[in-house]
């Protein structure tokens, strides 16, 4: 049997003394650990960015303005003299052919006028004739010949004048074409000269709208009369809310400013579509190539008012922010481009620079981009 030599009570203590102080320092080596600070987050590389694509059209300087249609060729039908309607035969969209009763009058009193003007022409006529042949026998004087003949001539201006009368009793079409409004109802007692139909002419139509002086004074004659002459259009029209521009002509403006105000009507004429209804009093969207009208130089663009920024580096250069894209990569990077400010539009800034179709620009967030931050274009999701 083999005895274990004693422990002494001092060595125990000093073995229990290097337990705690191994333990002690283990756990202010693990406290320290969870008390330090964590590693910052990676900043993100690749940021989203809104994109514009400058097209043809931007590339046109195309300009919008409201328009209302009007028929290029048109009359105000209405008699010439007053009276109770009693035929009404048309109504508005109705084809009429040239020559054709539009309305009627009552004409009991002019048939009456011309039944008495009749009368006294034929008692006048036959009298002037019984005086013209006593006149060369010598039975009667010069003088009363010269009485009877005037007789004569005034009964027949009379006599004509009731015939006009009744032939005014009746409205009718002086040219083929479509009753644009009826403004009268039958049996309505009307005046001279009031409106009892618009008739309009079909196949042309008229756009008017009002163009501001500034614009106004920059458009170039020659130019414009050029427009005229050829098969180029220099405005599109669309009608209510349609996809489709319609090609139109610059056909005049007016020489005095509107009524209180500092625009100017502007006409444009085209054919009448034949795919959709355009009557007159209708609205419609006027699409004006300025470039072509004024004779502007090419490069012109009209981008949104935040695709124009100002880099602190250079606080007086405007500049614009084109996405650069990676071959077959979903991302890329940006570059500053230079830009010249031409104009501001209620639609955005018409700017200058080397610029081209197809590119695409930031709109959003552009003021902090920096040349050449990784950017991937933003997709509209669903719902968002």
């Amino acid at each position: 049997m083999t005895l274990s030599p004693p422990v002494l009570p001092g060595a125990l203590s000093g073995w229990r003394c290097t337990l705690r102080t191994v333990f002690g320092l283990a756990l202010a080596a693990g406290l320290a650990a969870c008390s330090e600070p964590e590693a910052p987050l990676s900043r993100q590389q690749v940021y989203p960015v809104k994109l514009v694509v400058l097209s043809d059209e931007s590339g046109g300087v195309i300009q919008r303005y409201p328009g209302i249609v009007e028929a290029s060729e048109r009359a105000n039908l209405s008699f010439r003299i007053g009276g109770e309607l009693r035929t009404l035969s048309v109504q508005a969209g109705q084809k009429v052919e040239k020559g054709e009763l539009i309305a009627l009058l009552d004409d009991r009193d002019a048939n009456s006028d011309l039944n008495n003007a009749r009368s006294s022409f034929n008692l006048a006529q036959a009298t002037y004739k019984r005086m013209k042949y006593s006149v060369e026998k010598g039975a009667i004087s010069r003088a009363r010949f010269d009485e009877a003949r005037a007789e004569f001539q005034s009964a027949q201006t009379q006599y004509s004048r009731a015939q006009d009368q009744l032939s005014y009793t009746r409205l009718k079409a002086p040219y083929a074409g479509v009753i644009a409004r009826v403004p009268v109802d039958n049996y309505q007692v009307v005046t001279a000269q009031e409106t009892i139909a618009i008739l309009q002419q079909p196949g042309q139509i008229d756009v008017t709208f009002n163009m501001p002086e500034r614009q106004v004074r920059g458009i170039d004659r020659e130019r414009v009369a050029a427009g005229r002459r050829e098969d180029s259009a220099l405005a599109w029209v669309r009608f209510g809310s349609g996809k489709i521009r319609y090609p139109a002509r610059y056909k005049e403006h007016d020489a005095s400013a509107s009524e209180g105000s500092l625009s100017y009507q502007v006409t444009l004429t085209l054919p009448e579509p034949q795919d959709i209804t355009v009557l007159s009093g209708m609205s419609a969207t006027v699409e004006l190539d300025m470039q072509q009208l004024t004779g502007a130089v090419k490069g012109q663009w009209r981008v949104p008012l935040a695709a124009v920024v100002m880099r602190d580096s250079v606080p007086d250069q405007p500049v614009v922010w084109r996405y650069v894209s990676a071959d077959g990569a979903e991302q890329g990077t940006i570059e500053a481009i230079k830009v010249k400010v031409l104009q501001a539009t209620g639609e955005g800034m018409v700017i200058s620079g080397e610029l081209s179709a197809g590119d695409r620009l930031v709109t959003a967030g552009a003021s902090r981009m920096t040349a050449g931050e990784r950017v991937r274009p933003w997709v509209k999701e669903a719902g968002l």
